[in-house]
């Protein structure tokens, strides 16, 4: 593995903002995946803080970003805890939405025998964001360096801020999850597109398996006109590109635990890295790192790793 500098570039930590989804998850793992209409055993059952957008900002503040974060939850117990353990992270929730008429965002997640997740997102409140949101983001863009976007808030939403986002120069990395036909409208506010293996065969039809097929869907990725592509392989590593240069990563191998947010894990350690002036290669071979380390802990935000044990990790 390569030795990168972990110094900051930056006089002050960088700053990022995060438009995102904040859900409860609910995870149980099974030896077997049910068939339709099977009751099968499970073996265990635990309730964390999840969504794609909350995960990135506790992996942002862990790698030592200062992070705000736009989006709404509802007016339950869940909704309560989601903010509070945002609180307990140091990160911004001034720009979180409490929706007296919703219910919070859940994912329900099922983990099989090689700790793979199969995941149902029932999103809430999340599917109410709007120009509350689009207004906070107004605001709190004046201030970032990079906006991390995906798709778990309603389309309109998030294409408006990643619009305000380019207008602003503020960076913009747009996880592509969950996948659906509108992501094409987000695509040319956005700078680096940042999918797994699943979502870069809805956005291409090919299959990634490799480095040499991951190479063949970055360059269609990169025709969407996006500025770089950083393709998530999983176990494998990952791939990125862009008009100048491309390459593979490989992961550091470790116990898996589960698999949940680890791609969240990823992209909050590459957005750290890249805000604070480090080029492609070196913020993916970060991501790949945190990615290694989310996957030995189990949880999602409690898997985001600290920026210690990344730097530790790539020596």
């Amino acid at each position: 593995m390569e030795i990168i500098s972990s110094k900051n570039t930056h006089k002050a930590p960088p700053k990022i903002l995060v438009l995102g989804g904040i859900n409860m998850n609910l995870i149980a793992s099974s030896d077997v995946i049910p068939e339709p209409g099977q009751t099968v055993s499970g073996n265990d059952f635990y309730i964390t803080p999840g969504g794609k957008g909350a995960n990135q900002a506790v992996g942002a503040a862990r790698m030592g970003a200062h992070v705000s974060i736009i989006g709404r939850v509802g007016s339950d117990q869940y909704g309560v805890q989601l903010i509070d353990n945002l609180v307990s992270e140091g990160i911004n929730i001034q720009s979180v939405v409490k929706d007296p008429t919703a219910q919070s965002g859940v994912a329900i997640i099922l983990l099989d025998k090689n700790k793979q997740n199969y995941i149902v997102q029932v999103r809430g409140a999340n599917l109410l964001a709007g120009e509350l949101e689009i207004q906070h983001a107004a605001e709190d863009l004046i201030k970032a360096d990079v906006l991390m976007i995906q798709n778990e808030l309603p389309v309109n939403v998030t294409k408006n801020v990643a619009c305000k986002a380019k207008e602003l120069d503020v960076k913009v990395i747009f996880d592509p999850a969950p996948s659906d036909n509108n992501l094409i409208h987000i695509m040319n506010h956005v700078d680096v597109l940042m999918p797994n293996q699943n979502e870069t065969k809805f956005l291409t039809g090919i299959k990634v398996t490799d480095p040499a097929s991951a190479k063949q869907a970055s360059n269609d990725l990169l025709k969407l006109g996006v500025s770089d592509v950083v393709i998530k392989m999983g176990e494998l590593g990952a791939y990125y590109a862009n008009a100048q240069e491309s390459g593979f990563v490989p992961s550091i191998p470790t116990k898996m635990v589960d698999s949940v947010a680890a791609g969240d894990a990823f992209g909050a350690a590459f957005a750290v890295s890249l805000a604070e002036g480090l080029n492609i290669r070196e913020a993916v071979i970060r991501g790949c790192a945190a990615g290694s380390i989310s996957v030995s802990t189990r949880g999602a935000q409690a898997s985001m790793p600290h920026r210690n044990d990344v730097d530790s990790l790539i020596g």
